[in-house]
């Protein structure tokens, strides 16, 4: 075992599945940067099913820490998780940079399946706002051009970067929209995050903003792969009647499984609620239901 993996082991004392976590495994080094995960895992020797999580922060900032509670929550349901940091700048294009660490980070857990107690053959993406964006391109554009080849430097470079099935919650789907929309909000470029993740607005390069929007990925060659997609009703932050509602779309057009939960009256932000087990939050809501889709497809 690498020492990449000597970190604490956390024990969730509060579980009869008692869970574990690992917190700071540096999962790839782009241009000497360390980016890192926090495992968690059920009890037993595995292999277990699991699942890559990327959380949001508008481009940002992404902790996976925020993810700490579906961490815990999954492997109390018999399933592993992968929270990673990812690369984020307020001050300059990223993309596509926190796609490629999502491939990255897909290609560390299937090259060390075998230390981490994880089945390769069952691993899963997830994402939550601009963590769901990375997500949905690492798995539907895997070999797309832009991303083919690209992931950061790590000693699993080689290995096969696809998953059984995507997870978005609140997600960007369509980022020329997302920049519209944003425009009414910021009218000053310097308050939008779009440009600065993209570099630019789309009068500098409509292409890039096109093979930026996982809706572009959807096709045939790809509908084999099941797709979850949350949000909230209310929510005024990203528009699911401009993001979430077109992608389903799209996705049922394409011939893809796809399960839709919308949360009635919820904004954004609520996915990081702590209390996901008390059915009256709004991630309570969800739970279940991603749960049952994860059990089902993954």
């Amino acid at each position: 075992m690498t020492a990449t993996f000597h970190s604490d082991v956390h024990r969730d004392r509060a579980s009869t599945l008692d869970p574990t976590r690992r917190n700071g495994i540096v999962y790839a080094t782009p241009d000497g940067r360390q980016l890192r995960a926090d495992f968690y895992a059920p009890a037993g020797p595995g292999p277990f099913p699991v699942i890559v999580a990327l959380p949001g922060g508008g481009w940002l900032a992404g902790d996976p820490a925020g993810l700490r509670h579906w961490g815990e929550f999954l492997a109390r349901n018999g399933l592993a998780m992968f929270a990673i940091q990812y690369r984020v700048s307020a001050t300059e294009k990223t993309f596509p940079d926190p796609v490629c660490d999502a491939l990255a980070a897909v290609q560390f857990v299937r090259g060390s399946a075998q230390e981490l107690g994880v089945d390769p053959q069952r691993i899963g993406l997830l994402g939550a706002s601009a963590g769901a964006h990375a997500a949905a391109l690492a798995a539907l554009a895997w070999d797309a051009p832009r991303f083919a080849n690209r992931p950061p430097a790590n000693a699993h470079a080689g290995v096969d970067a696809r998953v059984k099935l995507f997870a978005g919650v609140y997600g960007v789907y369509d980022m020329l929209a997302h920049w519209q929309h944003e425009i009414a909000d910021f009218p000053l470029a310097s308050g939008r995050r779009s440009e600065c993740f993209m570099g630019g607005s789309p009068f500098v390069d409509r292409q890039l903003y096109f093979d930026a929007s996982p809706i572009s990925h959807v096709r045939h060659a790809t509908n084999k792969l099941p797709v979850f997609v949350g949000y909230g009703t209310a929510d005024a932050v990203v528009d699911p009647r401009s993001q979430s509602e077109p992608f389903l779309r799209a996705l049922r057009q394409a011939g893809h499984v796809v399960r839709e939960c919308p949360v009635n009256g919820a904004g954004h932000f609520w996915f990081s609620e702590e209390h996901i087990e008390e059915a009256q939050s709004s991630a309570g809501f969800l739970a279940p239901h991603l749960l049952r889709f994860l059990k089902r497809h993954l």
